[in-house]
């Protein structure tokens, strides 16, 4: 046999899940607020930005979720940790791992900014200086769509599927716990989506926060990825099968 053949495949039997492994660690959008920290007690701040930081970590990387609350009075710091469900836990903290490096581009170092949201595909990371854990929607709250229109020859089809999928994200999570991922795919044209409430949301919360998001996302349409960024929950739709199937995760719609 070629000795490099032979290495391929002892590279593929030490190590098989790295061409399946997928942290989807692509940012959606980076949200930070306008408040800063007093000059006085800045420094204050930041060591609860790095405790409450420090404090979420093995939580995520155990559970794949965290919550933390570092300090005392108007220096206090409030940090919620998430992944998305359906990720690994070594896909959950890859992703957390590249979330944390990028929220410090909101300054807390430099600034003392006190607030900041940063969605990923594969997890999401928040601070702020309130206690927000149970919040289901916010002002901030926003949609991104993809930057190209889908390509296929029936359009009106991937919008028909699209909003049905949509209803069915909502509808199954809240089924299921706050968390769905699914399908449709009548006639030629196949729609994915996933939808996740936070951990810290209840249900009653994660029934509003989905319902905004589904008569938001449609806005998106007919671009071919949209996602929607909302305080308490997330939702994202695509041409192309980007979520990972496991035994808690169901298809919907046309299936998974």
């Amino acid at each position: 046999m070629d000795i490099n053949l032979c290495c391929i495949l002892l590279l593929l039997c030490f190590f098989p899940t790295l061409t399946l492994s997928d942290p989807r660690a692509t940012e959606a959008a980076l949200i930070c607020t306008n408040k800063t920290a007093d000059t006085p007690n800045r420094q204050t701040f930041i060591a609860n930005f790095l405790a409450a930081l420090d404090t979420l970590t093995p939580q995520i990387n155990t559970k794949k979720f965290g919550t933390s609350v570092n300090g005392i009075g108007n220096d206090t710091v409030y940090a919620f940790g998430e992944c998305m469900r359906d990720l690994s836990q070594t896909d959950c903290n890859q992703c957390l791992a590249q979330c944390k490096t990028q929220i410090l581009r909101c300054l807390p170092f430099q600034r003392g900014v006190k607030g900041g949201r940063n969605y990923f595909d594969g997890c999401f990371l928040r601070y702020d200086d309130y206690r927000f854990f149970g919040e289901a929607v916010s002002s901030v709250d926003r949609s991104v769509c993809g930057e190209e229109d889908f390509g296929g020859n029936n359009k009106t089809l991937f919008r028909e599927n699209s909003v049905k999928l949509f209803r069915n994200l909502s509808v199954e999570a809240q089924r299921n716990d706050g968390f769905f991922v699914g399908s449709v795919g009548e006639g030629n044209v196949t729609v994915y989506g996933l939808a996740q409430c936070w951990n810290t949301v209840n249900g009653s919360s994660c029934k509003v926060c989905l319902e905004k998001a589904v008569s938001v996302i449609g806005s998106c349409l007919p671009k071919e990825e949209g996602r929607v960024l909302n305080a308490g929950c997330y939702m994202q739709y695509s041409p192309e099968k980007f979520y990972n199937n496991s035994t808690r995760v169901a298809g919907g719609g046309g299936g998974g």
